[in-house]
């Protein structure tokens, strides 16, 4: 290599000379999370190649690896981010870090308390699936009783995610279609809890090829699992915010009872938690409606559970004021009662007031 800048030549190595294909597959064996490749790309993702050629030597891959305080098993797939820099490719000038964003933490309201960020501390997206109904399918082993999964948008576009839990090839008890018109700053995460029966885990995108998505699926040991229960079980009976909804007519497609919470502005992250334990231990069906404003719908959630052993537990991004939460039973009357818990996630931050717009 000459040792310019705008070479992109490394041990004897001319990249230029790869066509988009083995260029894509060049960057991916070294790790790096490629896009499309055009004419207004290829010269970033050229550079990007023969700076990591000429830093780790053809066909080697620098990789990181993290540990963790709490055990669990991260299924096909690994933590950690591509050690290509996304933006500066010199070799003599490092990359300055971003200014930590400035957030000043205050004191709960009253009746309300602050919960540290337990359940998700570490835990990344690792693998990509493609638009297109394209789908991963996820063995559970036989001691795990709870699986958590984070859905997000690889590229900030529209996300149409769904999630299945499957027992045997015709049962399905569990099904969450996640629609979201910026997935990349409002993510999915979610923990559900089911029968020690080996289920399958299956995440599949159901938009057009042009919205895939990033998904990270773990299960944890039985230890961090039981701990996991103890957080989501007093969220749930602490909760500032919790209704009952009643299923009510399908004739119509209107459902039944609708329940709306008001998310305070301190709130940067939310989590709700849907439950039939105390209720009549029936399965429910919902549509969780997330919006910023009115007729803004930022988040939408189908829900479909099979009971109380199957408490649905999810942490979304809420930030700023005029958030509010819409939940309706998509059930019949006998057959629909269930539980939603909101509370905040995380600590509590100060809030600028919401814009109001008069005309006097």
């Amino acid at each position: 290599m000459n040792g310019d800048e705008g070479s992109v030549s490394s041990f004897g190595t001319d990249v230029t000379d790869l066509n988009n294909e083995e260029l894509s597959e060049q960057l991916r064996s070294l790790g790096v999370n490629v896009g499309p490749i055009v004419g207004s790309t290829r010269r970033v993702y050229e550079l990007k190649l023969a700076k990591l050629l000429g830093a780790g030597g053809s066909g080697q891959q620098r990789t990181t690896t993290t540990t963790s305080t709490s055990t669990r098993t991260i299924i096909n797939g690994t933590n950690g981010t591509s050690a290509a820099d996304q933006d500066d490719y010199s070799d003599s000038e490092p990359e300055p870090e971003p200014a930590p964003a400035a957030t000043s933490t205050i004191e709960p309201p009253k009746g309300m308390m602050a919960v540290e960020e337990e359940l998700w501390d570490g835990k990344e997206t690792s693998m990509r699936i493609e638009g297109g109904n394209t789908l991963k399918t996820f063995k559970m082993p036989p001691h795990a009783e709870r699986v958590q999964y984070i859905i997000k948008s690889p590229n900030g576009r529209p996300l149409k995610a769904k999630v299945e839990l499957w027992i045997g090839p015709i049962r399905c008890v569990h099904e969450m279609l996640y629609d979201c018109m910026n997935g990349g700053n409002y993510p999915l995460k979610a923990t559900l809890q089911f029968k020690k029966l080996s289920p399958v885990l299956k995440v599949s995108t159901y938009g057009s090829f042009e919205f895939p998505l990033e998904c990270g699926v773990f299960v944890p040991s039985p230890d961090e699992s039981e701990k996991i229960g103890s957080i989501t079980e007093d969220m749930f009976y602490s909760a500032p915010m919790k209704d009952r909804v009643q299923g009510g007519s399908t004739l119509d497609n209107k459902g039944g009872a609708i329940r709306t919470f008001k998310i305070d502005p301190s709130w940067e992250k939310t989590q709700i938690m849907v439950w039939s334990k105390d209720v009549g231990k029936k399965s429910f069906k919902t549509n969780i409606e997330v919006l910023q404003g009115p007729n803004n719908q930022k988040q939408h959630i189908n829900l479909r559970c099979g009971g109380s052993t199957q408490p649905y537990h999810c942490v979304i991004d809420t930030p700023g004021p005029d958030w509010m939460l819409r939940c309706n039973s998509k059930k019949y009357l006998e057959d629909g009662l269930f539980e939603i818990a909101v509370a905040p996630y995380g600590e509590l931050v100060e809030s600028s007031p919401a814009v109001v717009m008069s005309g006097f």
